[in-house]
């Protein structure tokens, strides 16, 4: 599957900058996917679970606190209030 740069970032720093086959997060009008070869996007992002498909096939869940997603010129990139990776999640916490 083709791949796209994909930025991740909080402001506690980055949190992934690499290839990525798909992202899957929450936008204010629902759940979107980006794969390679989107078109230019800009959308506000709603709080929800989250999922990064990297180039290698490997999956990581994580939960968006909302934010900004952008796509342009092949590079999509998302900024988050936070953002948690699945296996950093303590099981009492939540978003």
């Amino acid at each position: 599957m083709k791949t796209f740069f994909l930025k991740i970032g909080t402001p506690d720093g980055m949190l992934f900058n690499g290839e990525a086959q798909r992202v899957i997060c929450r936008g204010i009008a629902g759940d979107l996917a980006i794969l390679a070869g989107h078109c230019n996007f800009c959308t506000a992002l709603g709080r929800g679970r989250a999922c990064v498909t990297l180039a290698d096939g490997k999956k990581r869940e994580g939960t968006c606190a909302g934010g900004l997603l952008s796509v342009m010129d092949g590079t999509c990139r998302i900024l988050a209030p936070a953002w948690e990776w699945k296996e950093e999640i303590k099981e009492e916490e939540t978003l």
